[in-house]
């Protein structure tokens, strides 16, 4: 499934405005995520970052998995 039709999928959901703060939420979790593991491990640092495109496929992913449990 593409962002597109994953984001579409959450904005018939919930709507237009709850989808951008749930997904953003997310992403920004996501991007804590991934700077603290970086930290963690300084060593591996390259090879665990993760770049900004999959991050929001993450964030929306998550999301995405959530909202569709809503009746």
């Amino acid at each position: 499934m593409t962002e597109k039709e994953m984001m579409a999928e959450i904005v018939a959901k919930v709507g237009p405005s709850e989808a951008r703060q749930l997904v953003m939420a997310s992403y920004n979790s996501e991007i804590v995520a991934n700077r603290l593991g970086r930290l963690e491990d300084q060593n591996k640092a390259m090879a665990t970052a993760k770049d900004r495109t999959s991050l929001i496929r993450l964030a929306l992913e998550r999301v995405h998995e959530v909202v569709m449990l809503m009746p």
